[in-house]
Parts: C-alpha cells; structure tokens; sequence
C-alpha cells in the first residue's frame, strides 16, 4: 500500500490543533478538504483515528498511537520543503518577531545582538504593538512570536506563552513634582490627581482601571499620552503622573530625569512572556531559529538576574 505523506501532515495538524476549521486555516484548505483526506487515511488504516467532542477533536488509541510518525513524517517534509526553497530562490530564512512597547528597553539590545550573530542565516524583523495588538497578530500568523508585557490570561488558542520574568508597574513623576521624594504611594493616593496613561488597550492601563474601578479611586483626569514615549515626556514636564512599567523608565530614571515610585498595593506585576504556535504547527527552519532566539533571551535573561 502506498500512502500519500499529505495525509499524515494533515493529520497532525488537525491533532495538534484539535479543530478541522483551524487546521484548514493553517493548511490553506477548505474544512471538507481537511476531512476528506482525514477519511481516506482512516480508510487506509482502516480504523477510526479521531472523535468530535464539544471540547473539540479527540484521537482515538489509534490516532494517538499514529500521531508520532505522521509528526514526524510532517516535520521531515517541511523541512525539505524549506531546503529546497531556500536553495531554489537563495533566501535568507527571516524571522518576525513582536517586542511589545514597554519592553524595548530591556530585550531591544539582545534582540539585536542575537541578529547580529546570524548575519548571512537569518534576518530578524522586529515589529512594536501593544500586548494585545501582537498578540492578534501572532494569532493572525503575521508574525512568528512575540516578546509581550502580560495578556496571556486569555490567549486564543491554540497559542501558547512561555514565561521568562515579570515586570512591575511603576509611577513615576518629575524631579520637582510634590513626590519625587517618595519611594512608593500606596494606589488611594492617586485620588484626584492627573494620570499619565497610555493608549486603551495598553495592558498596563487596563491593569490600572481595573483596580481604581474595584476600589473606587476616581483621578482627576486621565491623560492619554499616546505611547509610553508620550508618558514618559509628558511626566517630564511635570503634567502628573505617568504610569509605566519599571524597566521602560529606568534609563530616565538612572539619568535623573524621572523619580520612579512603585505602588505599594499588591498585585502591581506583570509576565513577561513568550508567545507562538505550538512546535507542531511551525516548519522546521522557523522552529529551530524561533528556539535558538528563545534560548537567547534565556541566557540574557539570567545575566542580567531577572
């Protein structure tokens, strides 16, 4: 018997995925294409593989005992694909990757340094967003993964995040402002005074209006600055206080620029955390450069004690 290998490559798709709408989206087929070619390769097997559940697609024993060496099969083709691209057209692999605004000071250097290293095997292009906005994006597959500032409490599936560190969300205020002097404000303090926020859909702010909402804290305004740029320039004129993450503000605040508070009520941090599709669900050379570049920011991320 002669079995065509696109079975098996749908059929792990559809596994890892657990869901023939997603797998067809991934597989640039139509859903009664991806079942199709699941029905003739249950043919071939001449066993059921699979179940639909309301929690979605569940293998059966032999699903589960073919999955191993349909992935395999899967991986070896993509791989070959990409070798034979690459050598046909003598294409740079690229990488797309998203580093969420409030990061950019603590992974933009290593991120680029990483690039710096592969320079003739891969080319890094870097995208900035919000946390939600690459997120979509990552989901969408317009980029590859993402470096973002909290939002995984509720990823589209079938995404996953990887934890690296966590960041804390800070105030901070010119050198002349009432409190510069001040090593944290507990969050009622903020009762009347103009905030400094970023866009809407910052995590960060939506972070912040949870808890004024919860505790009733109504500022006297809420100035939106735009980026966290803006919050920065904008604190450093003395127009209120900006709320920011630690790390963003601390070359301002290492430079004197900006005194930095921390809140003193609990539950003010934020992951920082690695998203992409699951292994299964990425071709090889893109795997392997996302796992390199992934290992990297572990090693800085221990370097720098984080």
């Amino acid at each position: 018997m002669r079995l065509n290998p696109r079975y098996l490559v749908v059929f792990c798709v559809v596994a890892e995925l657990r869901s023939l709408s997603r797998a067809a989206e991934v597989l640039h087929l139509s859903q009664p294409a991806v079942s199709k070619t699941l029905k003739a390769l249950e043919d071939a097997v001449r066993q059921p593989l699979y179940e639909r559940t309301p929690q979605g697609i569940t293998l059966t024993e032999a699903g589960k005992a073919l999955l191993p060496y349909a992935c395999a099969v899967s991986r070896s083709l993509a791989q070959a694909t990409r070798f034979i691209e690459e050598r046909r057209h003598q294409r740079i692999p690229s990488l797309e990757v998203g580093l969420a605004w409030s990061l950019i000071p603590r992974y933009l250097a290593s991120l680029l340094s990483w690039a710096e290293t592969q320079q003739g095997r891969c080319e890094l292009q870097l995208k900035n967003g919000t946390t939600l906005e690459l997120i979509e994006q990552v989901y969408q597959r317009d980029l590859d993964a993402a470096l973002v500032l909290g939002g995984t409490d509720a990823l589209p599936e079938p995404l996953l995040a990887r934890r690296l560190t966590s960041d804390e969300m800070v105030l901070v205020v010119a050198p002349s402002h009432p409190w510069a002097r001040l090593g944290g404000v507990a969050l009622g303090q903020l009762e009347g005074m103009t905030l400094l926020v970023p866009q809407r859909n910052s995590r960060l702010r939506l972070r912040l209006e949870q808890f004024l909402e919860r505790h009733g804290i109504v500022p006297a305004r809420l100035l939106e600055c735009g980026s966290l740029y803006g919050v920065k320039a904008a604190a450093a004129a003395g127009l209120g206080v900006g709320l920011a993450s630690r790390s963003f503000v601390e070359p301002e605040q290492k430079a004197g620029l900006l005194r930095l508070l921390f809140i003193e009520d609990a539950g003010f941090s934020l992951g920082v955390h690695w998203v992409s599709y699951p292994d299964s669900s990425v071709d090889f050379a893109t795997r392997e450069l996302l796992g390199l570049l992934w290992r990297s920011l572990g090693t800085a991320r221990d370097l720098v004690g984080a």
